[in-house]
């Protein structure tokens, strides 16, 4: 799958004790009903985030992965490929401009 947006958010890298690492991170999808969404990566991929500034446009391939743990289910969105030019995104808020003026 893939998901493109602009990013939003990069959090620390989160190290555990077997070695294991992974960094999370947030885009933001736009359009008429935008959505943040948070997702994740792992080994190569989290010093690639370091070369995006917030508010570029990114391109995400990504797999959606599922386990049950204790009876609860939890989602995980791994972004296994970040394509970004590190340019900002040019989306402004249009203002518009009206008169009261009759004429």
């Amino acid at each position: 799958m893939e998901i493109k947006g602009t990013l939003e958010a990069i959090f620390e890298t989160k190290e555990f004790k077997s070695g294991f690492k992974k960094r999370e991170f947030v885009i933001n999808t736009g359009g008429d009903y935008p959505q943040s969404i948070k997702m994740e990566v792992v080994k190569d991929n989290i010093d690639k985030l370091d070369t995006l500034p917030i508010g570029s446009d990114v391109d995400c391939k990504i797999d959606i992965r599922g386990r049950l743990y204790e009876g609860n289910y939890y989602n995980n969105i791994l972004a296994w490929a970040i394509d970004g030019s590190g340019a900002k995104s040019s989306k402004k808020a249009e203002v518009k401009e009206e008169s009261d003026l009759p004429f």
